[in-house]
């Protein structure tokens, strides 16, 4: 996350002609008093939440697996959880990487952004083979590294190649392509090979996924679904009374991050 769940979530995303998200409804499972600033999920189904220097770890049914703090790497920044079994965490106080196991147990090495050239990237991904992708803003490009942290890709200054000023807050990598969110502007999307493709233009967004080649994001009290194919767009009301921070998609459940709360939906 390979276990599987044969759920009617599942079949809407790999069959959509059969049930279109508006026939979806959502009912509470659970709730979990927690505070934090952003969830994810890997491809297992587990939930991860991040709170100043901590990461939590969940299960689809809102039980505390693990929980990982260090205060003195300062805030994490981002998690990313691709590989669930080598987490990448980064504190972009330290320009630091480091990396956990699926236990959230700390791993030896770690990767200093500094000792690669790059002391003020803002941003890092994880990437395939064992990779990580870092924004550079003093250059305005996205670079690739390699596990033996060679320089492997980078896209050129984009602000030169899209014309657009780009101050960029969330990066992923998700099925060999490059995610690069800017609130001002939209999703920028490029290949595997760092060559800028498209724009997207969802701005202000709080935070989305990609999930089964759709961009996921709240809007509201709705979760908005875009088809990176069709690019339909299409909605499911999420019955939340509380502002809603973030909110994702995993398999069969939707997860709602609040200002006091983890609330887990299920398909009815």
């Amino acid at each position: 996350m390979k276990k599987v769940f044969l759920a009617v979530s599942m079949i809407m995303f790999f069959f959509p002609g059969i049930i279109s998200a508006q026939e979806i409804k959502l009912e509470k499972f659970d709730s979990v008093g927690v505070k934090g600033s952003l969830i994810t999920a890997d491809n297992l189904g587990y939930i991860y939440l991040v709170s100043e220097s901590t990461l939590k770890k969940f299960d689809a049914d809102g039980n505390l697996l693990f929980t990982y703090t260090e205060l003195s790497d300062g805030k994490i920044q981002s998690v990313d959880v691709g590989d669930a079994l080598k987490i990448l965490i980064f504190n972009s106080d330290f320009g630091k990487i480091k990396f956990l196991d699926n236990k959230l147990s700390l791993k030896k090495d770690f990767i200093l952004l500094s000792d690669l050239g790059y002391p003020n990237a803002t941003l890092v991904a994880g990437s395939y083979a064992n990779g990580f992708w870092l924004f550079d803003p003093l250059t305005s490009q996205v670079i690739r590294h390699d596990n033996n942290l060679k320089q492997t890709h980078s896209s050129g200054n984009i602000s030169d190649i899209t014309g657009l000023e780009i101050n960029p807050v969330f990066m992923t990598e998700t099925d060999n392509s490059l995610y690069l969110y800017d609130p001002g502007n939209g999703i920028l999307v490029f290949d595997r090979y760092a060559t800028y493709i498209r724009l997207l233009p969802f701005k202000n967004l709080r935070s989305f996924q990609v999930f089964s080649g759709r961009i996921i994001f709240s809007e509201g009290n709705k979760l908005k679904l875009f088809d990176l194919k069709t690019f339909e767009e299409s909605s499911i009301v999420i019955p939340e009374n509380e502002e809603i921070i973030n909110a994702l998609w995993n398999n069969e459940r939707v997860f709602v991050l609040t200002d006091k709360h983890l609330n887990i939906y299920k398909i009815k």
